[in-house]
């Protein structure tokens, strides 16, 4: 009877087809990683703390008939979810750390935005050492406040901040971010375990 050396058949294989392997797997792990990129440029999109940045105006999601981008003190013109999208977009990388020629096998790495990265990005408009992205998961103070009128005085042009409270209250935490990263991570890992 007949001996196989399983060792060195798996090596002649994997030499054989290392190439055509590496470029299957990493373009498979490229396509998934890309659709997993487009959920998540889709649930920024979507998030309501998004849309009242990008929308400027009295909006449902806030309270007291104002926005969010009022509140905040953004000047009328901001697009203060553009550098957050050009970080979502750039950010997310595969790159392949390590082909084996003995074995049929690649190492792979995948880059995710991280929230120090964003923040970086992110500053408030009235005191440039912190992150309006971190002041909304956190909560922001000032609702007492806010007063919703047009006004030159005032950044966006629709809110002024009043001395003095008109009502108790400020802007709870809100998950936005963190949210959405540790919802790309957790379908990152869900579609590439699949594999």
């Amino acid at each position: 009877m007949a001996k196989i050396n399983m060792k060195g058949l798996q090596r002649e294989i994997a030499s054989q087809y290392s190439v055509k392997f590496k470029r299957a797997i990493v373009s498979r792990i490229k396509a998934d990683v890309e659709k997993v990129k487009r959920q998540m440029l889709l649930e920024f999109s979507s998030h309501k703390v998004t849309q009242d940045l990008e929308g400027g105006s009295p909006s449902a999601n806030f309270a007291r008939g104002g926005s969010l981008f009022s509140f905040i003190g953004f000047s009328s013109g901001d697009a203060p979810t553009n550098a957050i999208r050009a970080i979502l977009i750039s950010s997310l990388r595969v790159s392949v750390t390590r082909v084996l020629r003995n074995e049929v096998s690649v190492d792979f790495r995948v880059d995710i935005p991280s929230m120090s990265e964003i923040e970086s990005v992110t500053p408030l408009p009235w005191a440039p050492g912190m992150s309006w992205v971190r002041e909304i998961e956190t909560g922001i103070t000032g609702l007492g406040q806010y007063l919703v009128k047009d006004s030159p005085a005032s950044r966006s042009g629709k809110a002024i901040q009043i001395k003095g409270n008109m009502r108790s209250g400020e802007m709870g935490g809100i998950s936005y971010m963190t949210q959405i990263i540790g919802n790309l991570i957790k379908n990152l890992t869900n579609t590439l375990d699949s594999r």
